[in-house]
């Protein structure tokens, strides 16, 4: 009797721990955002992109990764979707040459595995989070990041359309 209930004190407690580390939001998880948006034209190719929603002080924006680094975004700029669907398009090509090669037979010398990238998702999903009371710039790019970060379709600009 006595083991059964230590055993259930114990997973009570697990639960409330599991339950309050994991309650944060991404946007209280990184350590930095949008504050601050533009609507000039991003000229460089897009590497990724992430839409960030509005939580006080961050700003509603697209943050747009490229060579030069991150970008924040007004998610209504006129050539802000046009970039998106660019960039959505290139992926969708990717993918698809991708899982052609795929589809040959496979070679019988071995592969290589090649460096792991740091990802736009892994950078912002990480907990450890510096004060927010830095902010992006609206003109200057951020430290620039490796790879691409792809939203689910939840996350898509379908949004927009709901607001």
């Amino acid at each position: 009797m006595v083991n059964c209930k230590s055993l259930l004190n114990s997973v009570l407690v697990t639960l409330i721990l599991v339950t309050l580390t994991r309650s944060g939001s991404a946007a209280e998880k990184l350590a930095t955002c949008c504050k601050t948006v533009n609507r000039q034209e991003i000229t460089e190719p897009i590497l990724g992109y992430l839409v960030q929603k509005a939580n006080h002080p961050c700003v509603q924006a697209v943050i747009f990764q490229t060579e030069s680094g991150l970008f924040c975004s007004q998610l209504t700029a006129p050539w802000v979707f046009r970039k998106i669907t660019e960039f959505r398009s290139h992926i969708f090509l990717f993918l698809d040459d991708l899982s052609h090669r795929n589809a040959k037979p496979q070679s019988t010398q071995p592969s290589v595995v090649s460096e792991s990238r740091v990802s736009l998702l892994s950078i912002i999903t990480s907990t450890t989070s510096a004060p927010l009371s830095s902010s992006l710039s609206s003109t200057s790019p951020l430290p620039s990041f490796s790879s691409t970060f792809e939203p689910s379709a939840s996350e898509n600009l379908s949004e927009r359309d709901s607001e």
